[in-house]
């Protein structure tokens, strides 16, 4: 067992700081995944399989409606030895306004054990005008483990508005780690407008960017070759493989969400055989 529980700190407010602690792991043959401790606005739901198969897909349901002032999110999850599992959230992640100061924090960290696979597909974040974030994505694996995960940041409430490229501070973070040391991270520290500004020109006009990490012990050697033909017919995108030994990283540039979205599900489609033994559907979230 690798599970180990993250518990409240004393001098949380309730409401303001979200917690989750889950466990998955395997029951009479098939992956179970049960919560062990979690605080409001974090709502424990269960989970369905929806390839009718072995594997639960959860969503991360955190009725809050988005974080706003010092608001924070932390969700811990275990997928125990043999076990798989895919986490999902129920929507984007809104980052309101900032106006005294504070930073709103949201943290996910996952622990992988020998033989298990994770899969992890979250909405995208949406930075609002005059919000500040700090984000953290950690995914702890063995060399034997088996991974799929993406995160996306958006320019903001892109079809509303000014507020394209308004917020005004983001520190967001995705590493991946095997046996302990870190194996690949990308960082987006920006901690003035002046800097976030500066992302339209260094995005060369697009809205959205988006990364993938995956891993697995056995990655087929034609795997990058496999990803850039599965990608390369997603309209207004640009996308970018690269590979180190087992992991691969996928980066994707888009104007528009629903293509950031495509051409995830494009890589996922084609990695998912390799990393999970079957293919790619749709994420039902209802």
């Amino acid at each position: 067992m690798i599970h180990t529980n993250i518990y409240p700190d004393p001098d949380w407010i309730v409401g303001k700081q979200a917690l989750m602690n889950v466990r998955a792991h395997v029951v009479g043959g098939r992956t179970i995944v049960q919560p062990s401790a979690w605080r409001i606005p974090f709502q424990w739901q269960g989970y369905h399989y929806q390839d009718h198969d072995d594997q639960p897909f959860m969503l991360m349901v955190n009725s809050g409606g988005g974080f706003v002032e010092g608001d924070g999110s932390y969700f811990y999850g275990s997928v125990e030895e043999g076990a798989r599992a895919l986490f999902t959230t129920t929507a984007s992640g809104k980052f309101y306004k900032c106006l005294n100061g504070m930073t709103s924090t949201e943290v996910v960290e996952f622990n992988v054990a020998p033989g298990a696979t994770l899969e992890y597909l979250p909405d995208e974040a949406i930075p609002y005008a005059a919000s500040r974030s700090r984000r953290r994505i950690l995914v702890n694996l063995h060399d034997t483990s088996r991974m799929f995960g993406s995160d996306m940041v958006s320019a903001g409430r892109v079809h509303y508005g000014r507020e394209i490229f308004k917020f005004h501070a983001m520190d967001s973070s995705f590493e991946i780690r095997v046996g302990g040391e870190t194996l690949a991270v990308d960082r987006m520290r920006l901690d003035t407008p002046e800097e976030v500004a500066d992302l339209e020109r260094l995005w060369s006009g697009a809205r959205h960017a988006a990364l993938v990490f995956a891993y697995a012990p056995d990655l087929p050697a034609d795997a990058e070759e496999l990803t850039r033909l599965h990608c390369a017919d997603v309209e207004d995108t640009q996308v970018g493989v690269t590979r180190i030994g087992n992991l691969m990283s996928i980066r994707i540039l888009a104007y528009e969400t629903w293509q950031a979205h495509e051409a995830i599900f494009k890589a996922w489609t084609a990695l998912r055989p390799a990393i999970a033994g079957k293919a790619a559907r749709p994420i039902l979230k209802c």
